[in-house]
């Protein structure tokens, strides 16, 4: 894709070197400290420029990197500045294209217009669960999910086995076989592991407990905090309004996700130690009948936020509605689902269409649990303007200040109640200014999880307390496989040698994460896999590897397709 009004390499190159967090990088970006190329290169220049200029093909196209705004994420926005910069080294003629967040996603996640994106991958409680969204052959059309546009039946047929797969021990196989496929095409780019972070003012809250899915944002997180002294108010923040109230309609991004995990019941709940918990789940008790066959026993003295007994036969709607409306945010899920029944006031049976290994982790953990009474007159669950949402979890809705604030109350009836009275995150984009707030209190925590140079400064004040975890969440460089010359691995592989993910970890992040070098982050424990084949960061590399698959370079050290 080559944009109107692109900017050449050689601009390009000018002016991201002055660009805040690339000046004096461009030096250490070429000295990569992972030397274990799994492709035997020699990593020797073989590039001086002109290179087979006498059997030129066609030059690549331009290439447009979608950036976030400095002032949503301001390490990131410099990090893809140097990224960006590097592809320039190169040899891609490179363009930076700076968006709101908004806009961004939808770009890439929906209307897949761009060539390359950097953002966080979603947390997730079970890696094959978001690959199967994004890397799935069949997922390419728009807005389903795949926005690499990555096609390979092999990958396909690893996560569908690793899905049906009822032991853990050959599911452990599968993925371990998937990251292998995955990172010999590198249809994604893992740039940094991130970790969760929680940053926290300690005189008003403390006891921070991690959760797998979604790190210190987690329903387990929410119920084991302590607040502090006379603290009865959570007080956060995010750098953007959120977009919607409905569970069903929106896009999964983490500012919705983290509202709707605690405003709404699920039949079951990981602990801190990714254990199903049923003391603070909505199901105490549950059995895998046979292959295709789950039953639920749940609580019969539990309500929804406006009054109404939640029922064996609300939580049959909600697999039945969801299932038979296609939602597209489960749309993984449903695909196994066949129907739910009610065996009796406190049991429900869920039937699978075809057997789910993981069904209890994959589903069981994930679909919200609807009161029928709000629910069962919606058409088109994913596109209903929800103004007040009614759930049953240990937070209900307050109020909704668009672009302003989003507050929750306690819900003092739940089996798993909250310490706190309020939760609250204004909208706040200046990093500057949420952590004068964390400072002062006017904030007590940081959920968007930060690492920049505010972190840095501010984590040993002394009401200031930091922790972190590995998360199953890392930054990701991926390339648009529509494009021409992205769809080839060895154009794919050579790019992500160029990707200076050691100097980002040093330089940008403050030494605080580990560079990225697999799909699955280790934060998945045995179902991340150690021996992967692994890319040194180095730009000579890159070219070498570039002119071995025939590719050239011309005098403005561009490179162009092999001549035919």
């Amino acid at each position: 894709m080559s944009a109107d009004g692109t900017t050449g390499r050689r601009e390009f190159l000018s002016k991201a070197g002055s660009t805040a967090g690339v000046v004096g990088l461009t030096s250490l970006a070429g000295c990569g400290e992972n030397d274990s190329e799994g492709n035997g290169s020699d990593g020797s220049d073989g590039s001086d420029g002109s290179d087979g200029s006498e059997n030129l093909g066609d030059p690549l196209p331009t290439y447009t990197y979608l950036n976030n705004a400095q002032s949503y994420n301001p390490p990131r926005h410099d990090a893809i500045n140097l990224i960006a910069n590097q592809f320039g080294e190169l040899g891609f003629d490179m363009d930076v294209e700076v968006l709101e967040w908004g806009t961004l996603f939808n770009r890439v996640d929906v209307e897949y217009d761009y060539d390359f994106s950097t953002w966080h991958t979603f947390f997730t409680i079970d890696p094959v669960l978001e690959l199967s969204t994004t890397m799935y052959s069949e997922n390419t059309s728009e807005g389903d999910g795949n926005f690499a546009g990555y096609e390979n039946p092999d990958a396909d047929e690893l996560m569908d086995q690793y899905l049906v797969e009822p032991d853990s021990d050959a599911r452990i196989d599968l993925v371990h076989e998937l990251q292998q496929t995955l990172m010999d095409d590198l249809p994604q780019m893992p740039v940094v592991d991130m970790p969760d972070i929680a940053a926290f003012n300690n005189n008003q809250v403390d006891n921070w407990e991690q959760e797998l899915e979604l790190g210190y944002n987690s329903y387990w997180t929410m119920i084991n905090l302590e607040m502090q002294g006379d603290e009865t108010t959570l007080k956060g923040y995010w750098p953007e309004t959120l977009s919607t109230m409905n569970v069903l309609g929106h896009n999964d991004e983490n500012k919705h996700t983290y509202q709707f995990a605690v405003m709404y019941d699920t039949l079951l709940r990981l602990n801190g130690d990714g254990e199903f918990d049923t003391e603070v789940s909505l199901a105490t008790d549950y059995e895998r009948v046979d292959e295709t066959t789950f039953e639920y026993t749940i609580r019969t003295d539990h309500s929804f936020h406006d009054g109404e007994d939640l029922t064996a036969e609300d939580v049959a709607f909600t697999y039945n509605y969801i299932n038979d409306n296609e939602v597209p945010l489960f749309s993984v899920q449903a695909g196994f689902l066949e129907g739910a029944e009610v065996v009796d006031d406190s049991t429900v049976r869920v039937n699978l269409s075809e057997p789910l290994g993981p069904f209890n982790r994959l589903v069981a953990t994930q679909l919200p649990i609807l009161p029928e009474h709000q629910w069962a007159d919606r058409d088109e669950p994913s596109q209903v303007n929800v103004q007040e949402p009614v759930g049953s979890g240990p937070l209900q809705f307050d109020y909704w200040e668009k672009g302003s604030e989003f507050g929750l109350t306690s819900f003092d009836e739940h089996f798993a109640s909250v310490d706190f009275e309020d939760r609250y995150w204004r909208i706040i984009p200046e990093a500057s200014t949420v952590w004068s707030n964390l400072l002062d209190g006017t904030l007590n925590y940081e959920p968007f999880g930060r690492i920049d140079r505010q972190l840095d400064e501010n984590r040993d004040a002394d009401n200031i307390s930091v922790e972190t975890q590995p998360a199953t969440s890392f930054w990701h460089c991926t390339p648009n496989e529509r494009t021409d010359g992205l769809d080839d691995p060895a154009v794919r592989k050579a790019a992500y040698n160029a990707i200076p993910r050691t100097s980002i970890v040093d330089q940008i992040l403050f030494g605080v994460p580990e560079p990225g070098f697999n799909v699955v982050s280790p934060a998945f424990g045995p179902l991340h896999a150690e021996d992967v084949t692994t890319y040194e960061d180095s730009v000579e590399t890159g070219r070498q590897r570039l002119q071995d698959a025939g590719y050239t370079y011309d005098d403005e050290g561009l490179v162009h397709f092999p001549a035919e």
